[in-house]
């Protein structure tokens, strides 16, 4: 599960602004007052690749740099990021050939929970990935991901999802996308179980009236408490996001975040999906589209 935290950082200058996102249903990622060198590139492997030589100090490649575990290890995880990456852009930005990345993407990967806390700096008892992005006006400067790679998988199973976060950022430089907007995209390309598990929360959650009118979770600032709510949500999320882009496509999507914020949410509802009013969605928790449906998952997450 995922979390968005927007959060200008004090000790940067006014210019330079952070994103911070993660995967916790606990615990959000608040590091306003943590200093970007606590989670420096260098940090996670010098130490150990000093004593190790097989431990990989940043296999390099177009766009991502993989650091902090084996060099066969990090070289699978390099190349799944990188026909993911080119996936995501295609699926969602509709961009065929995107350029590299200048600034390239940091991976690092972490054998335990207590080396991911460290890295990110807390222990979000669930927690299995964060992303960090950094921009100086609309120009991004840093981007960083920190996955766990405890299990016996070669691909650690955070990895689709925070980088989907990365890829959207190169779109929306000029304002974050709405939370629900952001996390239903990249639930898109989670596991299929994983997609299932918050279908099934919704649900459960929509049975007991305890889902979120659509008012409400189109104009929700802050991530609810509580790990109940916080599946709810990200079910939920997924859920609006399959049936708008079941209704058009996902470039009329896109369209509508980008004018939502312009024109705001009812006249780009109107706009995009001939609705009137953000009431009129409450269709999307009956006529939910089947998670298979997009495909993302299967090709990305084999």
């Amino acid at each position: 599960m995922h979390f968005l935290v927007v959060q200008p950082v004090s000790l940067l200058p006014t210019a330079i602004h952070r994103r911070l996102l993660g995967l916790g249903i606990t615990v959000a990622l608040f590091m306003a007052n943590a200093p970007l060198s606590a989670i420096a590139a260098e940090s996670i492997s010098a130490g150990v690749a000093a004593t190790n030589p097989a431990i990989s100090t940043g296999i390099l490649a177009q766009s991502i740099v993989v650091r902090g575990t084996s060099l066969a290890r990090a070289s699978a995880i390099r190349g799944r990021a990188e026909r993911l990456r080119c996936d995501a852009f295609a699926e969602l930005l509709g961009e065929n050939n995107p350029p590299p990345w200048i600034v390239k993407c940091e991976i690092h990967v972490h054998p335990t929970a207590t080396a991911f806390a460290e890295a990110v700096g807390l222990f979000p008892a669930d927690a299995r990935g964060a992303t960090s992005l950094e921009f100086v006006g609309e120009r991004v400067v840093s981007r960083r991901i920190d996955l766990l790679g405890d299990g016996s998988d070669v691909i650690p199973d955070a990895l689709a999802h925070e980088l989907v976060h990365v890829v959207l950022a190169d779109h929306f430089k000029q304002f974050s996308p709405p939370r629900w907007a952001d996390e239903g995209l990249a639930l898109l390309f989670d596991r299929t179980d994983k997609q299932r598990g918050h279908a099934d929360d919704f649900r459960r959650a929509l049975s007991r009236g305890l889902a979120w009118s659509a008012s409400d979770l189109l104009t929700l600032k802050d991530y609810p408490e509580g790990s109940l709510r916080q599946r709810v949500f990200y079910g939920q999320s997924a859920a609006l996001v399959r049936w708008l882009i079941a209704r058009k496509d996902t470039a009329t999507f896109i369209r509508f975040i980008d004018d939502a914020e312009a024109i705001g949410l009812t006249a780009s509802l109107e706009r995009h999906y001939e609705l009137d009013s953000i009431a009129s969605i409450y269709s999307a928790w009956k006529e939910v589209a089947p998670i298979h449906m997009f495909q993302f998952a299967d090709r990305n997450n084999f």
